[in-house]
């Protein structure tokens, strides 16, 4: 392993792609030192500084795993049981971590980032997932999902990040939250290392609501206020069981009102409060950040620093995991028994995978505004091809509700099902007929948009979803459009309607409500189709206000049926993720969403780096 000194010439101002020969002949036969070389490239790079300001002087899957279930770490780090509660406080405390005596601090982790730039590095006025992810290592949440050996990735049990105590006064709508007293900003100007107040939380709530696409996910909330430096009280307008959820999810960052008042955004500078403090931004090559040695959670990172590697192409992946010049990737089914057989050291590990491939279209014009066609383009996916094609035999069917969410999943293979289980099976006769019925016995021509920026596999799922549709009287022009043109015309919604569809992604969301509220309530923020219907945003609206676990669960169930009978998203397959690690890479615990950099990262340690 490479110390950041060892590294520091590998970062160029230019703008270039990683290529699989550059990477062989510079890591396999120079050496970490030496600059890395790579083709152009995106013209488009976000608006993002390329070094840092200068700091102040102060389930149910078709087959089983053929690697191991879960990431296991070394060494389970333990923690103390919760203090007690006065009764009547409604605060939940913080559990103190206690560090893993094995972990050893320094070092350099270099792992795989994305395929292709972000599209900004404002994660409020943009929604990609690549922004969402480079903001976790530099700022904070309230809350964040936790992390650990016994833990499943979609576990989502909320832990404390910027709080250190929470929860919901008797009447179920105010929501109270104390803040960590030892948090503070990142010692760069203009933050200088000041506290992070409550003030703080209240004024990124309001520039969130008034900013970001996702105002949505909290229109529930009436309003918020500092009570003190250290106390913030979110008052909501009814009782909402997925509020804790929602907080903690890797979406509403803590981002410092100095900077946002002297650039307009966030886009420039990079200055937060998390584990790690931004370095640079090299676009088309990676991102890099050094240790917050004024972290407030003690003991995190091990690491002083890392470098998040941009590769466009699986290949290239895969020689730097055999080079071992990259620590972690997490990579393709298909590549898993070539890596077996090349590098038995590297540690494979296996964990549910909280995707959403699914088709889209506008629904409130022909032919889609027909349940028939979009019935019909349902039962053309071959789902079980595509489990066995791309994923070598392991994976789930979706329903509106990913597999990976296995507690509020309803399995379209189940007779909990019902009649609408035939809308999900591979039938392209069928579908024929139900086209037909629908007044287009010829079939239907129609333009379908994806885009490449989700990487080689996501290529192969595109074009086996356009023969699947062929094979049932569906002729699609296939048109792949730049990841950030996509999320930014596409994604949001702003695409024509009629005869065009889409085949893409969706977030991987930790709470069934953002699914079913974002997707399908007409206020939602990935209402992608321009879904409005009023029984469904009923349904929608009342699972969120009941609290008893149980009964929201069937709740949740009914509105799966009722949309396997709609189809306003024919939902697609999912894999398991397959991590692969280096031997000397330590408690890397099962990565699920976002937060990897804050909830993943500063836990894991380096040996012998």
């Amino acid at each position: 392993m490479r110390e950041a000194a060892d590294v520091s010439s590998t970062f160029s101002t230019s703008a270039r792609r990683w290529t699989r020969r550059g990477f062989l002949i510079t890591w396999g036969g120079i050496g970490a030192g030496a600059t890395l070389l790579a083709a152009c490239g995106p013209a488009n790079a976000p608006a993002a500084p390329t070094a840092a300001p200068t700091a102040a002087a102060a389930p149910k899957p078709t087959a089983a795993p053929t690697t191991a279930a879960a990431a296991a770490p070394t060494t389970a780090p333990a923690t103390t049981a919760p203090a007690a509660v006065a009764a009547g406080t409604g605060l939940t405390p913080q559990p103190q971590a206690t560090p893993d005596p094995a972990a050893r601090d320094g070092g350099t982790l270099r792992f795989l980032a994305w395929t292709d730039d972000p599209p900004s590095l404002d994660p409020y006025v943009n929604v990609s997932y690549r922004v969402q992810e480079f903001s976790a290592f530099f700022y904070s949440r309230l809350l964040r999902s936790k992390k650990g050996p016994d833990l499943k990735a979609q576990a989502y049990i909320m832990e404390g990040d910027l709080a250190e105590a929470w929860g919901p006064e008797a009447d179920g709508k105010t929501w109270t939250f104390k803040l960590n007293p030892n948090a503070k900003w990142h010692n760069i100007a203009p933050m200088s290392g000041r506290p992070v107040t409550a003030q703080d939380v209240a004024w990124s709530f309001e520039h969130f609501m008034a900013t970001s696409p996702q105002k949505s996910t909290f229109d529930q909330v009436d309003h918020v206020t500092a009570t003190d430096d250290h106390t913030v009280q979110f008052v909501l307008k009814d009782v909402y069981a997925p509020f804790e959820a929602q907080i903690g999810g890797p979406v509403f960052w803590i981002l410092p009102k100095e900077v946002v008042d002297a650039d307009g955004d966030v886009s420039k500078r990079t200055i937060g409060s998390g584990p790690f403090i931004f370095d640079k931004f090299d676009s088309g090559i990676s991102f890099t950040g050094h240790k917050n040695p004024d972290y407030y959670h003690p003991g995190e990172p091990h690491i002083n620093d890392f470098v998040g590697l941009i590769i466009p192409d699986t290949a290239t992946q895969m020689a730097g995991l055999r080079a071992h010049e990259l620590d972690y990737a997490m990579i393709p089914d298909n590549e898993i028994p070539g890596m077996q057989s090349s590098n038995p050291e590297i540690q494979l590990t296996k964990t549910e995978y909280n995707l959403i491939p699914f088709v889209y279209w506008k629904v409130d014009q022909p032919p889609f505004n027909d349940p028939r066609v979009r019935q019909a383009v349902s039962m053309m996916i071959n789902r079980d091809n595509i489990i066995q094609v791309i994923y070598n035999g392991v994976g789930s069917w979706n329903n509106a509700i990913p597999w990976a969410l296995s507690e509020w999943w309803l399995d379209p293979h189940s007779p909990e099902q019902g009649d609408t289980a035939k809308n999900f099976k591979y039938d392209p006769q069928a579908a024929k007929q139900l086209l037909a019925a629908a007044g287009y016995p010829d079939g239907l021509q129609v333009t379908m948009l994806s885009t490449p920026g989700y990487g080689n596999v996501w290529v192969q799922a595109v074009e086996l979803v356009q023969a699947d549709l062929k094979a049932g009287g569906v002729a699609a022009d296939l048109q792949m459009h730049e990841y950030a043109d996509y999320i930014a015309n596409i994604f949001s919604g702003k695409f024509q309607g009629g005869n065009v569809l889409v085949f893409g992604l969706e977030t991987p969301f930790t709470e069934p409500h953002d699914f079913l509220f974002n997707m399908y309530h007409p206020q939602g923020t990935r209402n992608h189709a321009s879904v409005n219907d009023q029984q469904l945003t009923s349904m929608i609206e009342a699972q969120a206000r009941e609290l008893d676990r149980a009964k929201r669960k069937a709740m949740i169930f009914d509105i799966q049926r009722y949309l396997a009978d709609q189809m306003y998203y024919p939902p697609g397959v999912a894999p398991y993720n397959t991590h692969a690690t280096a031997p000397w890479v330590h408690d890397l615990y099962a990565r699920a969403d976002y937060g990897f950099g804050a909830e993943i990262v500063p836990k894991l340690w380096l040996e012998n780096h």
